[in-house]
């Protein structure tokens, strides 16, 4: 890791701090719940434990740093093909009409947005997300979702609720391919019976 970051070559004051540094900063801020000030003192106090002459990013860089920060978060990857759980939530996006109509009452009509996240199924980590309006159903969103995971990686099984049954989208031959033909795949997307 360096802390110091590179020239860019371009023109204009170079960044002092790598986004390594600006990363690690802030991931001590979300774990120990600190405001950006208390940060800078604890950052700084850990490199004096271990006995580093580094310079600390005030607060004001902290704060401007993490709207353009781009933060890898390393895949741990399981181990044979993936399995992949997929379902979807609503949420309500509320805003000042929300308020509004909470305050003084009125026909506001409430917005919400439907999250479908595909999740693999040994390390629980999230895979694949689409964020969509609750008009869009979910069968046509399930290509979308495969497509987030890249095309050497093998997946075993897709297990969803009936609403993602591919036998009422047309993508079902999509689906099929993704499957690795050297791996049985099984169904494991019930239809809905009324």
């Amino acid at each position: 890791m360096s802390w110091d970051a590179l020239p860019t070559g371009r023109r204009g004051r170079q960044q002092t701090y790598s986004d390594a540094a600006i990363q690690m900063c802030l991931s001590m801020k979300v774990i120990f719940g600190m405001a950006l000030r208390q940060t800078t003192g604890f950052v700084e106090s850990l490199l004096q434990l271990v006995g580093l002459d580094w310079t600390v990013p005030d607060f004001s860089t902290l704060s401007r740093r993490q709207k353009t920060l781009a933060v890898n978060i390393p895949y741990r990857g399981s181990k044979g093909p993936l399995h992949l759980l997929i379902d979807s939530t609503e949420i309500k996006v509320e805003g000042e009409g929300e308020w509004h109509t909470r305050k003084h009452g009125g026909p506001k009509r409430r917005v919400w947005r439907k999250i479908h996240l595909g999740i693999d199924e040994e390390t629980l980590e999230v895979r694949a997300v689409e964020i969509t309006g609750s008009h869009i159903g979910d069968a046509p969103v399930l290509p979308d979702l495969l497509k987030q995971i890249p095309a050497h990686e093998q997946i075993g099984s897709v297990t969803a609720d009936g609403a993602y049954d591919p036998g009422l989208c047309p993508f079902r031959a999509e689906l099929i391919l993704r499957i690795n033909s050297e791996t049985p795949f099984t169904a494991q997307m019930p239809r809905c019976h009324r």
